[in-house]
């Protein structure tokens, strides 16, 4: 098969990639705005290109798409709401519009947080990501495309790290602070759960549900929480207390259920036995 994968640079982009070239003729479009090059695999090609430059022909001799190359991020989408519905909406828009053309089934990365409080209405990500769900939805409805979306929870492991501050998670801020002696920054009370889902899990759901393309929707978890306290204590290091951040949601749990049934999907690693290779 010939896959395309958009945000192919990225973190999760270049981990599916690793696995997937195994067995694929591979082909990323990227914009770097967040991927790196230094995450290219050798035997796949690079290009770089928004996803809003999709044209008609791009996709004809393209067997599947996994459309991950989105602006992903909650607390920063607040200061640049028109930057992340350039990227998330017209960008998502033309690759519906070209692959419902060429019928070339897309794996579409959603966001688990239109899945918990406060939902779409939570950011000016969240909403964007949310809608474009939505849109797959009607397009498969409308006009025949196939799809499936995955639903990813709290990404963390391999080349995560290479993202910078604005775009780190929590697992690599607490891992850096700790190694540069500062006390790790809890946001709010750090009362607020988070299912906590290695990269590669992730790469496993996402490739099973290139293998079945059903129009589904899959959550992409562990199906275990934690609270941000519980891994902050977790890193055996000083911590504190900071002001609790802009449309952050209390909870985020993945139901896993459906995607076991349907695709055989099993996690096999855990956060705390990763923070402790970590120590």
């Amino acid at each position: 098969m010939q896959i395309l994968v958009t945000g192919g640079a990225g973190a999760v982009g270049t981990n599916l990639i690793e696995a997937l070239v195994k067995e694929h003729t591979v082909i990323s479009w990227d914009n770097y705005s967040a991927g790196k090059e230094s995450n290219h695999i050798e035997g796949v090609e690079y290009i770089k290109k928004d996803t809003r430059q999709t044209e008609y022909g791009d996709f004809d001799n393209i067997d599947l798409i996994y459309h991950l190359g989105e602006y992903s991020k909650i607390h920063p989408s607040f200061d640049i709401p028109e930057l992340v519905f350039r990227y998330n909406m017209e960008g998502s828009m033309r690759i519906l519009e070209v692959a419902s053309k060429s019928n070339t089934p897309v794996v579409y990365s959603g966001s688990s947080t239109k899945l918990s409080y406060p939902g779409e209405l939570g950011s000016p990500y969240a909403l964007f990501k949310s809608t474009v769900a939505k849109l797959f939805e009607c397009y498969g409805n409308w006009y025949g495309l196939k799809y499936n979306i995955c639903y990813f929870y709290n990404v963390y492991g391999p080349r995560t790290e290479t993202w910078n501050n604005e775009w780190q998670t929590v697992i690599n801020i607490f891992r850096d602070q700790k190694k540069a002696g500062k006390n790790l920054t809890i946001t709010g009370d750090g009362t607020q759960k988070r299912d906590f889902t290695h990269v590669e899990d992730i790469v496993q759901g996402l490739v099973l549900a290139g293998k079945n393309i059903n129009n589904e929707e899959y959550q992409l978890g562990t199906g275990n929480e934690y609270s941000i306290l519980e891994i902050a204590k977790a890193f055996d290091h000083p911590y504190e207390f900071i002001e609790a951040r802009k449309g952050e949601r209390p909870n985020g749990l993945a139901d896993i259920s459906f995607a076991r049934e349907r695709l055989g999907y099993k996690p096999k690693h855990n956060i705390m036995k990763y923070i402790e290779g970590c120590k």
